[in-house]
């Protein structure tokens, strides 16, 4: 895959608040280095992922205190090492769900994990991943917003990328009661990488990265949609009220 070109006032621009957005509280996610290799496999049983911090639980897109609350938890980990962004998102969930397995399916049809990163926090040249509980992915390389008229391309793969999902419980039997399902990533940062920027810069910086899962409570909608960071409207594509990405050591 070609490294995207993007001109330099772009890169310098900054991710200002918009006036008419909704004023929301930004998280902070310090994430620690990882010490030993992490084996993508679902299963958090590395010390590393141990000792991460376990994030805020996730709350409705519109806000921390918007009733209803989410009725199910979720909250996510995340690590790096010098290569890699590794995220787990814990999915509880009674009835495991999944029906799409062609890559690059719109993948909040079914229940779903999602993550959008702005590694250089310009709210420009953004990123979204998308995964079911049968480890569909669908990836996209946004070019701004779609308030701003923003355009995604659904052809961009995310290099490298690596992803499993672990079940505690059974898939698509609503006979019994499961526990929910475990989301597991390794994002390659050179592949997040743009012009004149390496993962070591990148690193350096804060990341603007948000986390979403849609929920269809209800056959036929309408979907819930529950968030680390809300946007304080039901639209994830508000970059400046995502959280905020932090590597420490």
């Amino acid at each position: 895959m070609k490294r995207i070109l993007i001109p330099i006032l772009l890169l310098v621009a900054a991710c200002a608040p918009k006036a008419n957005l909704p004023k929301v509280p930004i998280r902070t996610y310090n994430a620690p280095q990882a010490t030993g290799p992490i084996v993508i496999d679902g299963i958090l049983d590395e010390p590393d992922w141990q000792n991460a911090p376990l994030s805020e639980p996730f709350a409705d897109i519109r806000g921390v205190d918007f009733e209803p609350k989410p009725t199910k938890n979720t909250q996510m980990k995340m690590l790096w090492d010098k290569d890699h962004l590794y995220i787990a998102g814990l999915i509880e969930e009674d009835n495991v769900t999944g029906s799409l397995t062609e890559r690059d399916a719109i993948i909040y049809h079914d229940n779903d994990w999602e993550v959008f990163i702005d590694p250089d926090s310009d709210c420009r040249f953004y990123f979204e991943i998308e995964l079911n509980a049968l480890n569909t992915v669908m990836d996209l390389l946004m070019d701004k917003p779609y308030r701003d008229g923003g355009k995604f391309y659904l052809p961009w793969d995310l290099r490298g990328l690596q992803t499993a999902v672990q079940i505690n419980g059974t898939l698509n039997d609503d006979s019994d009661v499961d526990k929910g399902w475990t989301v597991e990533m390794a994002i390659p940062i050179a592949s997040l990488c743009v012009e004149f920027q390496t993962p070591e810069e990148l690193r350096a910086k804060d990341w603007k990265i948000g986390f979403s899962r849609v929920e269809w409570l209800v056959a036929g909608g309408p979907e819930e949609n529950w968030v680390w960071n809300p946007t304080g409207v039901v639209d994830m594509h508000q970059p400046e009220n995502w959280g905020v990405l932090r590597f420490v050591k």
